[in-house]
């Protein structure tokens, strides 16, 4: 099959998982093989992303409270821009700190939640790759073959099942004799899976809005790398659809895999639309936010009119100097003088925003050089404490009593 990876240790709990499955549809509720394993591949996505609930909530927690508490977060960064000195940099530390613990918002938990999902997602999606796309649509699997805890008899009654009698291994792009060994051909794989592929794309479209749609009440926009993230999906929403349905026709994606599509994108569109409604009741954000998000709405789209301006500005004259060739001369040097000088205010400002940077990077080393220097100090005087105070030893009159003991 496929050579060990670093997704082997995510391989077999998830195909496990598709085993009990397996287990429990066959030999407890009398389905057959092919129905079983069908049934399984959904019952695999069910579990993990029930599983994978309590990590959605507290990353979508973690999120909301982060937007809550920006227009805050965001009021004291720039009281402390400009000022460089320890005592400023502590002060700015603390409250920062208060702030955290006043939202009870955790950095970490917006970030390790994904760290889970991912490596699961791709354990899920290796079991289902690796089970249903045999060489060359062989069926013939070697006795001591193995993905996780799933054995070659296993794997084979898979590369056996069918639904609607299309096998799982089928993809439409699969040469013609390959799909005769399976007992189907090219039509009947196309027709069973258009309308599937047809639903994945609109439940995948339909996730991508739903982002779209939390972007725009949400969008930090004093960060260029988020304004930049929020253009991209909007792009991506326009060109995932052709990117889906290209894959499914031309790639060797099998049936399986697509039906996999199908069950994970739509409990992550169920998933979105009732935990995050959930997630803004329960973290709601008030006018301030509102009120805020509109101030750097239009500070942003007022840098970006000023680009466009400028790039406007220069076609214009240069459309000018083609009229008119005997301005190019002086239309180049005051192009070149402006450009610049634009250059040079922008490295001006970047290079004092990096010395602020520095300075308040070296400020915090030294603070916390110094808290480790008196939890040391500390630590040092408690050992010496214990030993100047050593424990006191037994008395005379913590001794037992002979006579005592004789009478009793």
């Amino acid at each position: 099959m496929v050579a060990p990876t670093v997704l082997e240790p995510f391989i077999y709990p998830v195909s496990g998982v598709l085993k009990l499955w397996h287990i429990l549809m066959h030999s407890v509720f009398g389905m057959d093989d092919s129905t079983a394993w069908v049934v399984s591949i959904f019952g695999l996505v069910l579990t993990v992303r029930l599983l994978l609930i309590p990590a959605f909530w507290t990353q979508a927690k973690s999120v909301r409270t982060g937007v809550a508490m920006r227009p805050e977060q965001a009021a004291l960064a720039e009281e402390y821009a400009t000022r460089t000195d320890r005592e400023s940099v502590a002060e700015f530390e603390r409250k920062s700190k208060e702030l955290r613990e006043r939202y009870n918002y955790s950095i970490a938990a917006g970030c390790i939640p994904t760290l889970i999902q991912i490596p699961v997602f791709l354990g899920l999606y290796q079991v289902l790759l690796r089970m249903a796309r045999p060489s060359s649509g062989s069926t013939d699997i070697a006795p001591d073959a193995r993905i996780g805890f799933l054995n070659s008899e296993e794997i084979r009654t898979f590369l056996g099942a069918s639904i609607n009698g299309i096998p799982l291994p089928a993809y439409i792009s699969m040469p013609a004799e390959a799909l005769a060994r399976l007992g189907t051909t090219r039509e009947e794989v196309r027709d069973f899976l258009l309308p599937v592929i047809i639903a994945v794309v609109i439940f995948t479209v339909g996730n991508m809005l739903a982002a779209l749609m939390r972007n725009a009440k949400t969008l930090d926009w004093d960060s260029k790398a988020a304004r930049g993230s929020s253009r991209f999906l909007v792009i991506m929403t326009l060109f995932i659809p052709v990117l889906l349905i290209t894959l499914a026709f031309t790639a060797p994606l099998p049936v399986a895999i697509i039906l996999y599509w199908f069950a994970n994108n739509l409990w992550t569109l169920v998933q979105s639309l009732i935990l995050y409604p959930l997630v803004n009741r329960r973290i709601p954000l008030h006018e301030s936010f509102e009120e805020f998000s509109r101030e750097r709405r239009e500070a942003a789209r007022a840098e970006d009119r000023e680009k466009r301006r400028i790039r406007w500005d220069v076609r214009r004259r240069k459309a000018l100097g083609a009229l008119q060739p005997w301005k190019i001369p002086g239309i180049r040097r005051e192009l070149v003088a402006e450009k610049t000088a634009r250059k040079e205010a922008a490295t001006a400002e970047k290079a004092e925003q990096k010395a602020i940077r520095k300075a308040k990077r070296a400020a915090s080393s030294a603070l916390h050089k110094e808290r480790l220097a008196r939890r040391r100090e500390e630590r040092t005087a408690r050992k010496q404490v214990r030993s100047n105070n050593p424990p006191a030893e037994p008395t005379a009159s913590d001794a037992p009593d002979p006579a005592r003991s004789a009478e009793d």
